[in-house]
């Protein structure tokens, strides 16, 4: 499975992206709301995603980023960037990227699930996520700052045909609504997002 990210010269240009579905339900999903979404390369700027959810009231009590936005309905982007090919062996660094339908943001770096850490507030703000919610769907919109990779990889800037990995989620951890969604398929017997070595090839485009 591969992802392709075009490169695009702003946020107008997202619909010409190519589009992923969210539709791999796990772990016993109580519910499994249509979800899908876009990403594109925006050079100077970093990697712009919008996301759509197809769910009529969207659970939403975080109001600030940083806030455990998985708790209510959330939308995830996550990307890892390991030294060559993936392996089960090796650790390598990935960011999580967690919105919900208030637009609030959580966002993390680390090379595990546990001991990660919070990008910093200038990259929340660089980040600028938005929602919108509209009669029977909700959207997000994010840019993962080209600054935040500089700092996390090697790369100073994504070239095309530049390859790493990614997997977007839909999830929620209310006991009421609990579902797990993901767009490439996580191999777990208990519900994790934390394993690059599961998510999808993603490489830069031109379009």
């Amino acid at each position: 499975m591969e992802y392709k990210i075009y490169r695009i010269a702003d946020r107008t240009q997202i619909d010409q992206c190519e589009l992923f579905a969210i539709d791999q339900y796990l772990w016993n999903s109580l519910q499994t709301p249509k979800a899908y979404g876009r990403a594109g390369y925006i050079d100077g700027q970093g990697i712009y995603v919008e996301m759509t959810c197809e769910e009529c009231d969207p659970k939403r009590l975080c109001n600030k980023d940083k806030e455990l936005v998985y708790k209510d309905s959330a939308l995830e982007a996550f990307f890892a960037f390991p030294e060559g090919e993936m392996s089960i062996e090796k650790q390598c660094i990935y960011i999580n990227f967690e919105m919900n339908a208030n637009g609030a943001l959580y966002a993390e770096k680390g090379y595990t699930r546990e001991n990660r850490t919070l990008i910093s507030d200038v990259y929340y703000q660089e980040a600028d996520c938005r929602a919108k919610i509209e009669s029977d769907r909700w959207c997000v919109s994010v840019l993962i700052p080209e600054a935040l990779l500089g700092e996390i990889t090697s790369l100073e800037k994504l070239k095309a045909g530049q390859r790493f990995y990614c997997n977007f989620y839909k999830i929620s951890e209310d006991d009421k609504i609990q579902h797990f969604g993901c767009y490439s398929p996580i191999e777990s017997e208990e519900p994790n997002f934390h394993l690059p070595i599961c998510f999808a090839k993603a490489v830069i485009a031109d379009v």
